[in-house]
């Protein structure tokens, strides 16, 4: 009977010991399982920080250009007073140190002009608004700049408002 009472208890002790062999293996994939989680949650807060920092930078860069914009007007207006030989030359010299100050704070972040006349068309950097015959020149190119272009980059801010030329109809 003792031989009976002992391998019951080997029995018992191998089933208890493969139990907790069971057990401590389903915990060791749990902690696997969790671990796991928690690095794809910190590669995603990692992700989703670097997008929000791209996406901030992208909308500071609009509103910047839209400001932009409105002082790029205020050049145009000092253009045309410029123009205006009307005025006296004292009020010449004020307008004139105005739009250099305008155009060196324009250069300091990055905008410059660019010029189109003599150019070959193009819609990304150039917006046509009147379009003159002309036997001189290539069909589509800018005979005359209305209104400057400026980029930052490679980025145009403005295109140009230009005049180009056709072949007679």
């Amino acid at each position: 009977m003792s031989k009976k009472k002992n391998t019951e208890n080997k029995v018992s002790e191998n089933k208890i010991a493969e139990s907790k062999d069971n057990e401590i293996e389903s915990l060791k994939d749990d902690v696997a399982s969790y671990k796991s989680l928690a690095q794809r949650a910190q590669a995603d807060l990692v992700n989703f920080r670097k997008r929000i920092e791209g996406e901030q930078l992208d909308i500071r860069v609009r509103v910047k250009e839209q400001v932009i914009l409105k002082f790029l007007e205020v050049v145009d207006q000092l253009d045309v007073a410029l123009n205006n030989k009307t005025l006296d030359q004292s009020w010449i010299n004020g307008i004139d140190a105005i739009h250099k100050n305008f155009i060196n704070i324009l250069s300091s972040e990055g905008y410059t002009k660019f010029d189109s006349k003599g150019e070959i068309f193009d819609p990304r950097k150039h917006e046509a608004l009147l379009s003159t015959i002309s036997k001189e020149t290539d069909a589509n190119t800018i005979l005359n700049e209305i209104r400057p272009g400026y980029i930052r980059g490679e980025n145009v801010v403005r295109p140009a408002q230009v005049e180009i030329s056709k072949l007679e109809e």
